[in-house]
């Protein structure tokens, strides 16, 4: 089985790496991280996982795994679907956050597109804790 991660330093996507990892194993699958390249480089690592690497990190987790480091793109949802086609992935996991309507229709919504084109199985992990506040 191969689980693929989409990261992108965030509370929403700490959730989802947990969760990754976790799943990988109890299934003893192996673990596909897209990360962004500011995920690699630390710039706003340090405000979610203490600054350490998101490398080192995968690397005390015991489970066998590929980091790959995508490039900053308009719509992610593009590696995320093409790396889940080419690479056989079983599970896409990503992290999500509340969005507004407007700002779907103004950004578009990764999320969304993975869930409705991915072939396989999504998974979408908040935060804990995380509440939409009401209007």
């Amino acid at each position: 089985m191969k689980i693929l991660l989409a990261y992108v330093p965030s509370a929403t996507a700490e959730a989802a790496f947990d969760y990754a990892v976790s799943e990988a194993k109890a299934h003893d699958a192996s673990l596909l991280v897209l990360a962004s390249e500011r995920a690699v480089s630390g710039r706003k690592a340090a405000e979610v996982a203490d600054g350490r690497p998101i490398a080192e990190r995968l690397a005390e987790t015991g489970v066998t795994h590929e980091l790959r480091v995508v490039p900053k793109r308009d719509d992610p949802a593009d590696d995320i679907l093409a790396a889940a086609e080419d690479d056989g992935v079983d599970l896409v996991v990503l992290g999500i956050r509340k969005r507004t309507p407007i700002g779907k229709m103004l950004i578009g919504s990764t999320s969304q597109r993975v869930i409705m084109e991915a072939p396989c199985p999504v998974v979408c992990v908040k935060p804990e804790g995380f509440s939409v506040p009401r209007i």
